[in-house]
């Protein structure tokens, strides 16, 4: 899929696209999960669930790489750290959904997960959040880096890191921004030839 194109659509369209679509495979997912009996078509199913995180991640990429292109002098993160921290959600993805399906399958057999896996899987979500809080200060500060031209300071991306700890309003809200951002560039190119 063209990078461009997931840009180039509106936040509707990428709304549907990126998390209504998937969301919708899930719950059929999760219908088909409680009629399987084998255990590998059983990770297997959970695999795929895990899968279908993986284009709001691609999304998150495409739009950091637009906006790092559009940034300023103002912005001094390192887009290494990004994706460093991106592949690190997911994962955490991963981990959470096959520790779901480690627990599923234990509990249809009847027995119980050890304490060492809620260990493991605890300080791997912690991992994650802190991640995931990377990922949403990295992206509210780079936008507002470019929407205000200046430095800016953690006052005043608080409000875009609450927005941004839900994905749907995350995805909305970022596009729409992303949209503005095209929008003056290409009035600027028109202003600059005429």
């Amino acid at each position: 899929m063209n990078a461009n194109y997931l840009l180039k659509q509106s936040s509707t369209k990428n709304f549907i696209i990126i998390l209504l679509i998937p969301i919708i495979v899930q719950f059929a997912l999760i219908n088909l999960v409680q009629s399987v009996s084998d255990e590998r078509l059983y990770y297997l199913i959970f695999a795929l669930f895990g899968l279908l995180f993986l284009p709001y991640f691609y999304w998150l990429n495409i739009v950091v790489n637009f906006l790092i292109n559009h940034s300023n002098k103002y912005f001094k993160l390192k887009l290494k750290n990004f994706k460093v921290s991106l592949i690190i959600n997911i994962i955490v993805v991963f981990n959470f959904v096959f520790f779901a399906a480690y627990s599923f399958n234990l509990v249809f057999k009847g027995s119980e997960p050890s304490d060492e896996i809620f260990l493991y899987v605890g300080l791997i979500q912690f991992i994650g959040v802190l991640s995931f809080s990377y990922t949403s200060y990295f992206i509210s500060k780079l936008i507002l880096t470019i929407e205000l031209k200046r430095n800016v300071c953690f006052s005043d991306i608080i409000g875009n890191l609450a927005v941004f700890s839900f994905p749907p309003i995350a995805l909305w809200t970022i596009h729409k921004k992303i949209n503005g951002i095209q929008l003056n560039s290409k009035t600027q190119l028109r202003k600059e030839f005429l």
